[in-house]
């Protein structure tokens, strides 16, 4: 992903709230939602390892709100 062609996607409430189960189902501390535009970045949070099912579920999301998601966990 190019920093410079993505930003953090405008959810509808559906869409926040479908963000947000997901959070719970895998586990994450964050599920963050990208979309076509500027720059995104942040240094405290850790991409989360995901299972082949976990990637299921998040690919899953990406289709019906048609963004790009990431699991995070919070950098200690």
């Amino acid at each position: 992903m190019n920093d410079s062609a993505w930003h953090w996607a405008r959810l509808d409430r559906k869409g926040i709230a479908l963000v947000q189960e997901t959070e719970s189902a895998l586990g994450a501390d964050f599920v963050l939602a990208y979309g076509p535009g500027g720059p995104v970045a942040d240094a405290s949070i850790l991409a989360v390892a995901l299972t082949e099912s976990e990637l299921e579920c998040l690919q899953g999301v990406e289709s019906k709100l048609g963004i790009v998601a990431v699991a995070y966990s919070r950098a200690h």
